[in-house]
């Protein structure tokens, strides 16, 4: 049975439940572990799936959704599926919590959400498209070459994803500059690139 993701949270001494999820306890929201949908693993089609059931669900009952995504990637098209998902088709207002590993194409899940935070062991590895090759499997130069155009087309594409939601403190140029230096990020330079609200 797929679980169905509500937010809680606590306000003084009460506790309530709410469409929102952007309540604040202090100066950082607060979410009840049962309440959230988690993006855990290999970014694929089969958690996209999940997930995006998941979000509908929660977008249908209560109208908003927080997301914790911990992810070492996987690829970029699937990321970028993913993204274009809940950006443009149902275009959903969601939380994104960012926890341990948001590395690669995970990043670009964690980027779906509206409002962004991330837990205080974040990090994030920033690095270009790559391939995994089979042993004995041939290819013809032209085949290398549409690889190395569409795997170049989607750094591009991941680079503007990236500076688009980095509130004008990364231009593409920049991410990709970050991309080809293997950059890892941690938990404040989330906030200081303008990718995440806060450290939770």
């Amino acid at each position: 049975m797929r679980r169905r993701a509500h937010i809680h949270y606590t306000v003084g001494y009460v506790k309530a439940a709410t469409k929102s999820p952007l309540q604040l306890v202090g100066s950082a929201p607060r979410f009840a572990p049962e309440r959230l949908i988690e993006y855990f693993g290999i970014v694929n089609y089969a958690t996209n799936e999940r997930v995006l059931g998941g979000i509908k669900d929660a977008l249908i009952e209560w109208g908003e959704v927080a997301l914790m995504v911990t992810s070492a990637g996987g690829p970029s098209g699937t990321a970028m599926s993913f993204y274009d998902a809940v950006r443009s088709v149902l275009r959903a207002e969601i939380t994104t919590i960012g926890s341990g590993d948001v590395d690669s194409s995970g990043m670009i899940i964690f980027l779906s959400g509206t409002q962004r935070f991330v837990t205080p062991h974040t990090t994030a590895l920033l690095h270009p498209a790559g391939r995994q090759f089979s042993e004995g499997t041939r290819y013809t130069t032209q085949e290398l070459s549409a690889m190395l155009s569409e795997d170049t087309m989607k750094d591009a594409l991941y680079a503007g994803i990236v500076s688009d939601q980095s509130k004008g403190k990364l231009s593409a140029e920049e991410v990709l500059e970050l991309m080809k230096t293997q950059t890892v990020l941690c938990a404040d330079d989330f906030v200081r690139l303008g990718l995440a609200e806060a450290v939770l």
